[in-house]
């Protein structure tokens, strides 16, 4: 590769010596230059004064030379009908036949092809579906951060496409620092998850505890409230519901906007988070509290998440609650004891008959 150190004028005549951000492209340049980015991309791009779009392409790969698709399928061992198919289910679009295809994608389609191999092209697909959209996630959440938090306000400051440029790069190399602590955490969730399985054989229908926080009048706070104050409300709603599934070791399977859901193998630990989560939130400045429903039986798990009736009635039950209150389902208050109370019957959409809860209340509550 041709570095600065190798040849002084490399880069000679490419950036306007007497631009205001000179200095700026300058170095930009010779950092997507010493990160491999040919001559000729970087003047075309020097020239269009978009020097930032490739910054994350020579942060996040070591190799910025691309494959073909007949390259790609070669080095996998796959016909490329294969190979699109497999991209397809990880959710990336078909860039054509040209030079486009990081080499790494090499080692991510030998893995989910090795996956069919093993668990067969159905439950292959149906993973690829949870990794595709689950590191979407990951991805947007960090752009957008980025993007509100340092980029939306350097470009309405005016800085140059050059300035911004390396604001990003600085930002890439903490997003590519994202990818380890990623593979670190994936490692910790499947040592986890095994443990919550416990012995059962049966993976497709478990015998879970559910639960459904929601946030109380989420709809009329957001009319009294600026947008800005409503989304940082809600940021901690997120937050207190995480950092009590973290004490109490239940699972926060996943966050619906103004709402929460939450697993685990026992009621005892789930019902202890969701009390503190309700009572936290009736602490809050800004929120006008919570309400929740669990429940426990047999749940169907699919994609990482859980669904059923069990799941259903969870659900249900959180949306009729009173404010800082948690209804319990009968199997859940089997296990409960002490902690609960009768509440009567519920009227729920999507079941036939009245619905007994019990309230949480004792040790559980506080």
């Amino acid at each position: 590769m041709l570095r600065m150190t190798d040849n002084g004028d490399a880069l000679a005549g490419l950036v306007d010596d007497t631009a205001p951000d000179a200095d700026a492209q300058r170095t930009l340049a010779s950092f997507l230059f010493e990160r491999g980015v040919p001559f000729g991309t970087l003047r075309d791009a020097c020239a269009a004064g978009s020097m930032s779009s490739l910054v994350a392409g020579a942060v996040l790969w070591s190799d910025v030379a691309r494959l073909t698709l007949t390259e790609l399928s070669d080095r996998v061992g796959l016909s490329q009908d294969e190979t699109r198919r497999v991209r397809r289910m990880l959710g990336f679009a078909d860039p054509g036949d040209g030079a486009r295809y990081p080499a790494r994608e090499v080692e991510m389609i030998g893995a989910f092809a090795a996956g069919t191999a093993l668990f067969g092209d159905d439950r292959t697909a149906q993973i690829s579906r949870v990794f595709a959209t689950s590191t979407s996630a990951i991805a947007e959440a960090a752009i957008s951060l980025f993007t509100g938090a340092v980029g939306a306000p350097m470009r309405a400051a005016g800085a140059t496409d050059a300035e911004y440029g390396l604001t990003l790069r600085d930002a890439m190399f903490a997003f590519d620092q994202v990818c380890i602590a990623v593979d670190v955490m994936l490692r910790l969730n499947f040592e986890r998850g095994v443990a919550r399985l416990g012995h059962d054989e049966i993976v497709d229908a478990l015998t879970f505890a559910i639960a459904f926080v929601d946030v109380v009048d989420s709809t009329a706070m957001a009319g009294g409230l600026a947008s800005g104050q409503v989304a940082a409300a809600l940021r901690e709603f997120d937050q207190i519901v995480a950092q009590a599934a973290v004490r109490h070791d239940v699972r926060l399977v996943k966050l619906i906007g103004d709402a929460a859901m939450l697993a685990a193998r026992d009621v005892g630990p789930l019902s202890v988070a969701v009390a503190e989560i309700v009572r936290s939130v009736a602490d809050h400045p800004l929120l006008r509290g919570a309400r929740a429903g669990v429940s426990f039986g047999e749940v169907a798990a699919h994609d990482g998440d859980y669904f059923g009736q069990v799941v259903n009635l969870a659900a249900r039950a959180a949306t009729v609650a009173a404010a800082n209150e948690v209804l319990v389902d009968a199997e859940a208050a089997k296990h409960l004891g002490s902690d609960v109370e009768p509440a009567g019957t519920r009227e729920l959409k999507g079941f036939p008959r009245p619905v007994v809860f019990y309230r949480l209340t004792g040790t559980a509550t506080g």
